[in-house]
């Protein structure tokens, strides 16, 4: 006699797939297998009807988008969806931001003038304010140190500032690290290099990772945050170099993603009349000392000024943000799909803000916590406050109050 556990597996998940949704109480405690390969079922049919989810900065605003690349290579139109400010900050139309900064289900946000940082998890809607020791033109990380990434005090934040002093008469770099649990600031008692940021941070496994110059040349610098040292890796190409100049009719672009947080991406085109080839490469291995490369994608397409992307290894294709001006010297925000044969157009939009720079990355929801910071006196006045009944209320209904479970926070798409 054949036993259902017999069955191939792919007639068992056509099985389960046909089972409706309302038993699944019921079969939970019958199969825990069967129950979790039913979760998984309906997870990526979710996935499938709603797309993938993205964080966008756009005229300093967050959104959380959905793009559907289902059919993308049947000649299907991706669909993009706006899902809502970041629900962290729904409640702060004051808030304008110009930079994010994702790791691991955290978003590191900084405000237009750098007066101060924000650090958020926007699936549990936790925020967490960080005030820097300078309001310069500088560039922050969020990393962790170590392999564990449960708590908030894991989390540190990097300050980099690289700018010229006039009485040294010499380029002086800075570096801080932010530490959550003593809330303070410390320098960082590294070797200064000169090197200079080209293009924006990305977070791998609590490393951060940019495309950086030096004498013309192009490499990647990576910062340790349990060694608290940087360090130099190769791009999986070679740089254009200090003896090739880049003028109006060149154009070397150089853009790196994280690929499900544990593989770093980079997206490289060299533009110039005679040659569109944008190439996308995906790291095998990564580490601060050492990477090595495998080619994802070669595609000829035309797109300026590439300023963030994020891959698709299931479609096998890309999702490019670019910015542009059009022939009114009006400066846009293009998203395309590109692909093998593939360049979809999914949305435009006018920055009506002045330096504001669009940003497109990966989101994973996590359930790290984001710990506020409280003084003595603030605990002791909410100790008093809790025992304290209001006028007209009784010492038992704020006992009651007390109790009572908060509201259960909106979908997914209220960010």
């Amino acid at each position: 006699m054949v036993m259902i556990t017999d069955l191939p597996f792919d007639l068992e998940k056509k099985i389960l797939a046909l089972v409706p949704k309302e038993s699944r109480p019921q079969w939970q405690t019958t199969c825990k297998r069967w129950y979790a390969l039913r979760q998984d079922l309906l997870a990526k049919k979710h996935l499938a009807q709603t797309g993938r989810e993205f964080i966008l900065l756009l005229n300093t605003s967050v959104f959380l988008t959905t793009i559907n690349l289902q059919g993308v290579h049947n000649n299907v139109d991706p669909a993009m969806e706006f899902g809502g400010k970041l629900g962290s900050l729904q409640d702060s139309n004051d808030l304008q931001i110009d930079g994010i900064f994702y790791c691991k289900g955290l978003v590191l946000c900084t405000m237009v003038g750098k007066q101060r940082l924000l650090v958020c998890n926007p699936s549990n809607r936790e925020t967490r304010y960080v005030k820097p020791r300078s309001n310069g033109s500088c560039e922050y990380a969020l990393g962790y140190k170590g392999s564990k990434s449960s708590c908030v005090n894991s989390y540190k934040i990097l300050r980099y500032c690289r700018y010229f002093d006039m009485q040294m008469r010499r380029t002086v770099s800075e570096f801080e690290l932010y530490d959550f649990m003593s809330d303070s600031w410390r320098v960082l008692d590294v070797d200064e290099h000169d090197a200079y940021i080209s293009a924006r941070g990305v977070s791998v496994k609590g490393n951060t990772y940019w495309v950086a110059k030096r004498y013309g040349n192009q490499f990647i610098l990576s910062f340790d945050f349990t060694r608290e040292k940087f360090g130099f890796l190769p791009l999986p190409y070679e740089s254009a170099g200090p003896d090739v100049s880049v003028d109006y009719g060149h154009k070397d672009t150089a853009v790196l993603s994280v690929v499900r947080d544990e593989q770093l991406s980079v997206l490289h085109q060299y533009l110039h009349l005679f040659s569109f080839e944008m190439k996308i490469w995906v790291s095998n291995m990564i580490g601060t000392k050492k990477v090595s490369w495998g080619q994802f994608l070669v595609v000829d397409v035309v797109l300026l000024n590439v300023v963030s992307f994020v891959v698709d290894e299931e479609h096998k294709v890309a999702v490019c943000c670019s910015t542009d001006k059009d022939d009114g010297d009006e400066e846009g925000t293009s998203i395309f799909v590109i692909g093998e044969n593939i360049q979809r157009h999914v949305y435009d939009e006018e920055v009506t803000i002045d330096g504001s720079w669009p940003h497109l990355m990966n989101y994973v929801p996590s359930p790290v916590h984001v710990v506020r910071k409280s003084t003595r006196k603030s605990k002791r006045k909410r100790i008093a406050r809790r025992h304290q009944p209001e006028e007209g209320t009784s010492a038992r209904s704020v006992e009651e109050t007390k109790v009572t479970p908060k509201a259960k926070p909106k979908a997914y798409r209220s960010f």
